[in-house]
C-alpha cells in the first residue's frame, strides 16, 4: 500500500526535504516510517505516532532501530513488531546502510512499514471470564 506521506506529499518536496536531510547531517539516513493498514490494530490505534520522519545513523542495525522505534512509541513488549521495507523483510542483523542503499525510493527515503501482532493471540481487554465462557461447552439435554 502507498505511503500516506507520499500521497499527501509531492514527489518534488519530498526530494527537497530527503537532500536537505542528508546536506544537514551526511552521516544519517532520511527514513518514513508509518503503520501498516494491515497491522492488528490499525484502525483503533489510540496513540498516534509522535512522528514519521527519522535521522537513522548508517551504522546501526536493523534490530537496534527497532529497539529505538519501540521505545519511542512505547509498544508493550508482548507485542511483535514487523517491518516491511518493498513489502520484504529484513533480517535484524543487516546494516540499515546496506537496507537504504538497495531499498531507498527515487525521492531519497527509505519507507518502512510496520506490523503489529499480539504474540500470544489474546486481546488484553479480554476478561478471564470470557475465555472460560468460550471454553466450556453448551449443554442441552
Amino acid at each position: 500500500m502507498p505511503s500516506t506521506y507520499k500521497k499527501n506529499t509531492t514527489l518534488e518536496e519530498r526530494r527537497l526535504k530527503s537532500h536537505k536531510m542528508i546536506t544537514m547531517y551526511p552521516d544519517r539516513l532520511p527514513i518514513i516510517i508509518e503503520m501498516s493498514p494491515s497491522s492488528a490494530s490499525y484502525n483503533q490505534y489510540i496513540n498516534p505516532m509522535p512522528k514519521i520522519k527519522y535521522l537513522v545513523p548508517h551504522d546501526i542495525t536493523m534490530g537496534q532501530f527497532v529497539k529505538i522505534f519501540r521505545e519511542k512509541i512505547k509498544i508493550d513488549a508482548s507485542t511483535a513488531l514487523f517491518f516491511f521495507i518493498n513489502n520484504k523483510l529484513f533480517p535484524m542483523s543487516s546494516p540499515i546502510g546496506n537496507i537504504y542503499d538497495s531499498s531507498k525510493d527515487d525521492d531519497g527515503f527509505l519507507y518502512i512499514e510496520f506490523c503489529e501482532e499480539s504474540t500470544f493471540g489474546f486481546n488484553i481487554n479480554t476478561t478471564i471470564d470470557d475465555v472460560t465462557h468460550n471454553l466450556v461447552p453448551s449443554f442441552t439435554p
